[in-house]
């Protein structure tokens, strides 16, 4: 049997959020754009197999974007936290979907390579207060959510040991 390795992704929402801030009509791009977050991903998966791993991705937990606003704002003035709201579309929605569309490309990317994914987002999302699962930043996880995750994680792991 082969040994399980957890591949826990990143979220895709890095951005010089002060580049923004300044200049909200030019085009940004984020850190990693979603061709190189799939590549990296693929990469892992590649490199674990070859290793004799069995890879096993984890989806992204869930974000709450106006905490999230608030925390890559902190400091800012608040022409530029308008600025921000404005390069956004004028919703802070739109790092959520921003951050889903990362997402979904983690369960793109298992299905185009047949690998294991354990989905944290869905019992995140029916929890009745899932913002309790997020940290203060709104995207790092909170202990409640580290523990959800774990939780997860030992399940795959008990499956896996009973197969």
């Amino acid at each position: 049997m082969n040994k399980t390795v957890f591949i826990q992704p990143e979220s895709g929402l890095k951005f010089d959020w002060k580049s923004i801030a300044a200049n909200p009509g030019a085009d940004h791009k984020p850190q990693m754009d979603l061709v190189a977050y799939k590549a990296l991903y693929t990469n892992k998966i590649a490199h674990t197999r070859a290793q004799g791993l069995e890879p096993v991705l984890v989806s992204l937990p869930v974000i709450d974007e106006n905490r999230l606003f608030a925390h890559v704002t902190q400091g800012m003035s608040m022409q530029e936290r308008k600025n921000i709201l404005y390069w956004l579309g004028g919703s802070t929605e739109r790092l959520r979907n921003l951050h889903e569309l990362y997402n979904l490309s983690l369960f793109r990317i298992a299905a185009q390579h047949c690998v294991h994914i354990i989905d944290i987002t869905s019992p995140m999302l029916a929890a009745p207060r899932y913002t309790d699962f997020i940290a203060s930043d709104g995207i790092s996880l909170s202990p409640a959510g580290e523990a959800l995750v774990n939780k997860e994680l030992v399940k795959c792991q008990a499956h896996e040991l009973s197969a």
